[in-house]
């Protein structure tokens, strides 16, 4: 089973307009709402492609037992620890005219050091034990920078590797902890690495330096590029596949979710980064809340091209 970790969730709201405009009324032309968070959307994605999964996330308020109703409605297993506040609301503006996404992030509940330890306690807990911990996004207030690094050196150390999505300090520190998989994009690897990268080729240098350093495989997901994948004996690109973008939102969950299913059923990491680049392809083809879509997965995976070095 690939079980993810949310620590701040949230209720995910998407409003499309004709024209974004500051200091002025704005009508949405559609509204949809749903569950959102790095690891339940990876655990929507894993559910999609077919595969088992359970989230595990911190729930807060009446916002929080809206966005339990709302997994369930898409039938994804999840486990909620009830903590103190109210489960933040994101916004996703999508303007028409200029086909730009605007996305407002709320900071979520604080949470206090003793209910961030027993959430961890539960987790390494759980029976049996998941064969990955997808784990990232923002955290909630109260939450210092070495969250992640704590959370993944005790599930690891339990026996189970972790995959990690983060971005700033909780990724700097969170690579202490040697997580099995870290997925940062371009300008996250390059905060990570403290250095311009431009070309394929900077960030393959700056992906071999994190293997290097105990990471068993980085991906550095490049947008239209497509994605790199690094580990100790190989290097690939899969290139970026051409499709009508729609919506950019949970494309890099889309790519993770792909890429832990693949691993779990032991593809080899071509075949694996390859469902994972298809998946999140899938996403950008829909409008948000609707990630990626099993039935346009085999048609993808035939126009996958692989770049190695």
């Amino acid at each position: 089973m690939i079980a993810t970790i949310t620590l701040n969730p949230s209720i995910d709201q998407h409003l499309v307009v004709p024209h974004l405009l500051k200091d002025d009324t704005n009508r949405a032309i559609s509204v949809s709402i749903h569950a959102g968070g790095k690891g339940a959307n990876v655990s929507r994605v894993v559910r999609e492609l077919g595969g088992p999964t359970r989230a595990y996330a911190l729930q807060a308020g009446l916002m929080g037992k809206f966005w339990a109703s709302e997994l369930a409605k898409l039938d994804v297993a999840f486990t909620a620890y009830r903590v103190a506040g109210e489960t933040r609301i994101n916004t996703v503006f999508t303007d028409i005219q200029d086909s730009t996404q605007t996305r407002v992030s709320a900071p979520g509940p604080v949470i206090s050091e003793k209910d961030q330890r027993l959430f961890l306690q539960k987790l390494l807990h759980v029976r049996p034990r998941p064969s990955f911990w997808v784990i990232g996004g923002n955290p909630s207030r109260g939450m210092d920078p070495t969250i992640y690094q704590r959370y993944v050196a005790a599930l690891q150390t339990a026996g189970t590797p972790c995959i990690l999505d983060a971005d700033n300090e909780y990724l700097r520190h969170a690579v202490k902890a040697g997580p099995c998989i870290i997925k940062p994009n371009e300008f996250e690897v390059q905060r990570l690495v403290g250095q311009k990268l431009t070309k394929v080729a900077d960030y393959r240098r700056a992906a071999v330096s994190l293997v290097s350093s105990g990471i068993r495989i980085v991906v550095v997901s490049l947008g239209a590029e497509g994605a790199l994948f690094v580990s100790k004996n190989e290097a690939f690109q899969i290139l970026g596949i051409s499709v009508p973008v729609k919506s950019k939102v949970g494309a890099g969950d889309s790519l993770l979710g792909g890429l832990a299913l693949g691993l779990y059923r032991k593809m080899s990491l071509e075949k694996a980064a390859a469902l994972g680049v298809a998946a999140s392809t899938s996403t950008v083809m829909r409008e948000a809340p609707r990630l990626c879509l099993r039935s346009d997965i085999p048609a993808l995976l035939k126009r996958v091209k692989i770049r190695r070095f």
